[in-house]
């Protein structure tokens, strides 16, 4: 199969990410665009645009399971919920430089998003660095962590049946909050370079989290913890995926897609194809590397299976 190439964004891709149908996937990007994308053909069905100014780089977006709506994070501190249709429907001015926004996991009841936010200073106040929890319907701020935050987090998601939040840093830990009282539940220390991406099985039991170290590492969501397997890979990785097909009853396929590369401001110095821009597919199980596609120029930033497990966006 020849790969599709799209190009619709004009800056470095943030996130890419799939409804939970499989059938639109939406990108978002620092030239502040946020597209939404059919799967099978790859046409660009339209984009999330902010009523007044343009957004600045957008970092992260994401879907409610039931495609209504759409949230995004974007760098200027606003949290923009959009319907599917691309209507705005609030703004939240959550203050700070938003780097990541994920909804809940309940199904039919994804009323919270959790957010978190680097320090940002202007002429008004100083914004510390937070992870938050917000209701969206009518929107308002559940929980605020940032005195207890012992570093700025560059994502937060959901842990296992919205009891908890999962944090990563660039000091290479992985930190457990309770996503109620927002007290701390347990420090991973991960990884020995910046932990740059945390990805879940479909139940979140399973967490696989990557790094410059140029390791990804897969641990139980139970309250243990543990470790179960280091993948040791060539180069820094900058996102890594579970297989959904990892527990599917007839023919599970132990996969894990991961993809990096070396830093963008280092490139020019070597020749292309020792970059190591392809995305590699290991075996979960036996810990070696299966294959690997090529088709980037530059280090990849995002990635995402389809939700059939067939095939991956990059």
């Amino acid at each position: 199969m020849r790969p599709i190439l799209l190009h619709i964004h004009e800056r470095p891709l943030t996130l890419v990410k799939f409804n939970y149908d499989g059938d639109f996937f939406l990108t978002c990007g620092k030239d502040g665009e946020c597209c939404l994308i059919r799967s099978d053909d790859c046409t660009r069905v339209g984009t999330y645009q902010p009523v007044g100014d343009k957004a600045g780089a957008v970092f992260a977006v994401d879907i409610t399971m039931d495609s209504r709506y759409v949230v995004t994070a974007s760098a200027d501190g606003k949290l923009i919920f959009y319907t599917f249709e691309g209507e705005q429907v609030h703004s939240v001015n959550h203050g700070g430089i938003l780097k990541y926004v994920e909804f809940n996991q309940k199904p039919g009841e994804q009323n919270m998003v959790v957010t978190c936010n680097d320090k940002f200073k202007s002429s008004a106040e100083l914004v510390p660095n937070r992870i938050m929890v917000w209701q969206f319907q009518p929107p308002k701020k559940l929980l605020s962590i940032d005195n207890d935050l012992p570093m700025k987090a560059t994502k937060v998601k959901w842990g296992p049946f919205d009891e908890t939040l999962v944090s990563i840093f660039e000091e290479g830990y992985i930190i457990i909050w309770d996503a109620v009282k927002g007290a701390k539940i347990h420090q991973i220390d991960a990884h020995k370079g910046p932990v740059t991406g945390i990805s879940f099985t479909e139940d979140r039991m399973l967490m696989l989290s990557c790094s410059k170290d140029q390791s990804a590492k897969l641990w139980t969501m139970d309250e243990e913890y543990e470790l179960v397997k280091a993948f040791e890979t060539d180069r820094p990785l900058n996102d890594a995926a579970i297989s959904p097909l990892y527990n599917a009853e007839k023919d599970p396929k132990y996969h894990i897609l991961m993809g990096g590369g070396q830093d963008a401001k280092d490139v020019t110095t070597t020749a292309g194809s020792s970059g190591k821009f392809e995305a590699i597919l290991w075996n979960m199980v036996f810990g070696e590397e299966i294959g690997s596609v090529k088709g980037h120029f530059g280090p990849m930033n995002t990635l995402a299976w389809r939700r059939d497990g067939k095939g991956f966006v990059t």
